[in-house]
């Protein structure tokens, strides 16, 4: 069969180590199920957050529905001990390899599904989303796209990747639309999906999945050069990563591409997690909720393929300008097109703009985190990237106090309209991304991230 490869200097080596068309195909599969997985864990909650809300709160008496949200907010401070122990979970990958790394996360994910699914009170269920939480921040499948694909295809086919896991999301609006009625809220079929999809997963992965063609490369020197000189090269740390990594000649894009995140992780907090919260208060029937997440889910996918295309053919920093523009002008149409359409003769009119608003801004901007991921990697050795990956979500914390009250305090000062809070911190944080990108960044398209010195 046809072989993939890139042309570089590094013949020698890269030659022996060569995965043909039929394993890359598998690839994107064993990939995009992994992403069904990861978007479940991340944007299934998201779509029956009203439910869960009535539960565990509000039918007991326990807190209302803003009281509720700001009290699960303050929790997710507690949960950043978890993911700084995510994080250094991540950076093994650069010591064990890709694989054993992804079929762990793999298992850890559909186990934090499992116990949110069993609780029978908020304590459990909110463990559940620690133990998804902790894996999720992982995000194996991108650094396996990177490492595995040509550079002329790598934003494509992680597209495709992150579209066939969104095909896998479609199920939450269908399971929904039976279970999740007035009168009877059951959201529990709606993450029954990944437990499935996670065995299948798994085992495809201990069977089929290889690890990925640039680590074999830098294992394989790093074995040819022990062997010639007869010394162990330096194991690696995040503070001899960090000191190593100051010293390459990308480290200045290194350093915004660290830098850049910390500005917009205000929003990422609210990009998705809200959008069933925001239909609730703008008065959006449960049966019509089912619609618009549809809906938006499909243009969700539609955004990750215009990106691929935008950031193969195009370049990374134009990505980047678009996706951002596409946000700040989108989160204000979903605005008004939502409130909009309950007491309009139009509604249905209303609701597909809102919907395709929703899922185009979204995806847009998750495709802004994976390219600025995706030039991290660009700018980064094979022996540093899961490490620096690691150091990189280590700075995000930063932000995430000052984040979750800012937060709060929107969603006191905005009571019963989340999307206003959404609107107040979204446009900042992509106007930034914009300025960053502009003055910053330099292009990294169509890079062979094998042959970055360090």
């Amino acid at each position: 069969m046809e072989k993939l490869e890139d042309k570089s200097p590094n013949e020698g080596i890269t030659s022996k180590i060569q995965h043909n068309k039929g394993y890359m195909a598998l690839l994107i599969v064993i990939l995009g199920l992994g992403h069904v997985l990861d978007e479940y864990s991340s944007l299934a909650p998201g779509m029956i957050k009203s439910s869960i809300i009535d539960e565990f709160f509000v039918s007991i008496g326990w807190k209302t529905q803003d009281e509720a949200l700001q009290f699960m907010n303050l929790l997710g401070m507690s949960a950043m001990v978890i993911m700084i122990g995510a994080t250094l979970f991540k950076s093994l990958q650069d010591v064990y390899g890709r694989k054993l790394i992804f079929v762990i996360s793999a298992i850890g994910m559909t186990l934090g599904m499992v116990l949110m699914i069993v609780a029978g009170g908020f304590w459990v269920y909110f463990a559940g989303t620690i133990v998804s939480s902790f894996f999720i921040f992982n995000d194996m499948q991108y650094i396996y796209i990177q490492e595995e694909t040509p550079a002329r295809k790598r934003a494509q086919y992680f597209s495709y990747a992150k579209i066939l896991g969104l095909l896998g999301l479609l199920l939450v609006p269908v399971v929904r639309s039976f279970t999740v009625v007035e009168g009877s809220e059951n959201w529990r079929p709606v993450l029954y999906p990944p437990l499935i999809i996670g065995v299948i997963v798994v085992l495809l992965s201990i069977f089929f999945l290889k690890e990925t063609r640039a680590f074999q490369i830098m294992k394989k020197e790093r074995e040819e050069k022990k062997e010639k000189s007869g010394i162990e090269e330096e194991k690696i740390t995040l503070k001899s990563t960090f000191n190593a990594v100051r010293k390459i000649p990308t480290w200045n894009q290194i350093k915004w591409l660290a830098v850049l995140p910390m500005g917009f992780m205000f929003f990422a907090m609210l990009n998705q997690s809200y959008s069933e919260i925001f239909m609730d208060q703008a008065g959006v029937s449960l049966a019509d909720r089912n619609i618009v997440l549809a809906l938006s889910t499909i243009f969700v996918g539609v955004a990750y393929f215009v990106n691929g295309l935008i950031t193969d053919r195009v370049g990374r920093k134009a990505s980047l300008i678009f996706n951002a523009s596409v946000v700040i002008v989108l989160v204000v149409v979903e605005y008004f097109a939502m409130w909009a359409a309950p007491a309009s003769s139009s509604k249905m009119l209303f609701l597909v703009i809102a919907a395709i608003s929703q899922g185009f801004r979204i995806g847009a901007f998750w495709n802004i985190t994976d390219v600025a991921r995706m030039m991290m990697f660009e700018n980064t050795p094979t022996k540093y990237r899961g490490t620096v990956q690691a150091l990189s979500g280590i700075a995000l914390f930063l932000p995430m106090i000052p984040g979750l009250f800012l937060t709060n305090a929107l969603i006191s000062a905005f009571p019963g309209n989340i999307q206003l809070v959404l609107i107040t911190v979204g446009i900042p944080a992509n106007l930034f991304v914009i300025w960053g990108t502009i003055y910053k960044l330099k292009e990294t398209v169509h890079i062979d991230i094998t042959e970055i010195e360090g």
